[in-house]
């Protein structure tokens, strides 16, 4: 796993109950993570934490990963591990730069959204990892990609009807009754 935040150690931790062994490599001097996921980490056995590690190279045999070149930014020694997969956890500035002032971002620049996937925009409808959602997972996107759709879908139905060429709101049999 490269990354010692939370969604590094996470990671780790998830890793480290389906395989034999998990090595988490940090840029920096220390982890970033939360204390509690930190603690959990060192407690595993089949976990091993490298800070000052700068990853170099990804290495294969043309089909698949087979290892990881590193630069130990204390020493400056280069320094290979064997491997058979690798997780990139270093995190991501959510893209919502263009959205500033028009709909609510959270500190770290993640869309603001409900339940339904809506925003703070009325009919602006988000979903995935740009958002609050606490679960940056492929599979918790797609669900909060079909919450979004739907609620935007609900959000539209619900909307008066409205002839395009004029403007006005068109006539039904609901607005004749009324």
């Amino acid at each position: 796993v490269i990354g010692g935040g939370n969604s590094g150690i996470e990671a780790a931790i998830d890793l480290a109950g389906i395989t034999a062994h998990v090595t988490v490599l940090e840029f920096d001097t220390r982890l970033r993570a939360d204390e509690v996921l930190q603690r959990k980490a060192r407690s595993l056995t089949n976990v091993d934490i490298i800070t000052s590690a700068q990853t170099t190279e990804v290495l294969g045999d043309g089909n698949r990963v087979t290892g990881l070149n590193y630069t130990d930014r204390e020493s400056g020694e280069a320094k290979t591990i064997s491997l058979a997969g690798i997780f990139v956890q270093i995190g991501l500035v959510p893209n919502t730069e263009f959205l500033k002032g028009v709909v609510d971002l959270s500190p770290r620049g993640e869309i603001e959204i409900g339940p339904r996937g809506e925003t703070s925009l009325p009919g602006v409808f988000a979903a995935g990892d740009v958002t609050t959602t606490p679960f940056k997972q492929i599979v918790i996107a797609v669900g909060s990609g079909a919450t979004a759709a739907l609620g935007a879908f609900d959000y539209l139905i619900r909307q008066p009807l409205v002839n395009a060429d004029t403007a006005a709101p068109v006539e039904t049999k609901e607005t004749q009754a009324a």
